[in-house]
């Protein structure tokens, strides 16, 4: 399964080609997410004043359909247009995280490079961040809900 989420850039007026993140929401993957939400549930009993945890994590891809347009032949545009009709059939613009189909991939001309990358574990659920690479501009995305990972490792197809 490929989770996309929405991201945010620390510097509004530019997106820095990572509007979205994508993440394979395998079985280990949402194990470990939800083993991390537990143990942060653990870790509040003894310090309630605990909001959330962070662990280096480059499980999210951080991309945009719409850098790199420039010098481009005539069927690498269209595949680029193809991804662009597919990432705006999900609306993750106004749903923020969605589930794609599994032959969803990003081109990895799409692909925005990143470094110190991050999970954040909250009591509902997990985001990402990571810090752009030769930049001081942070990306942020939205949160994959506790239920959400719940629901998918019930789901028969995980």
């Amino acid at each position: 399964m490929q989770i996309v989420l929405k991201a945010w850039s620390s510097n509004p007026d530019y997106s820095t080609g990572c509007d979205y993140a994508v993440v394979e929401g395998g079985e280990a993957f949402l194990k470990l997410a939800l083993r991390r939400i537990h143990a942060l549930c653990e870790q509040k009993i003894a310090d309630p004043s605990l909001n959330e945890t962070y662990y280096w994590d480059f499980s999210a891809q951080y991309f945009s359909p719409w850098v790199n347009q420039a010098s481009r032949s005539g069927e690498a545009e269209e595949a680029r247009a193809k991804f662009e009709e597919s990432v705006e059939a999900l609306e993750i613009d106004t749903r923020e995280v969605a589930v794609a189909s599994s032959d969803f991939g990003v081109p990895d001309s799409q692909v925005t490079a990143v470094e110190c990358a991050q999970m954040i574990v909250r009591d509902g659920g997990i985001a990402f961040n990571a810090l752009l690479r030769h930049s001081d501009i942070y990306v942020t995305t939205a949160e994959i809900s506790k239920q959400m990972i719940e629901s998918a490792l019930a789901s028969p197809t995980n």
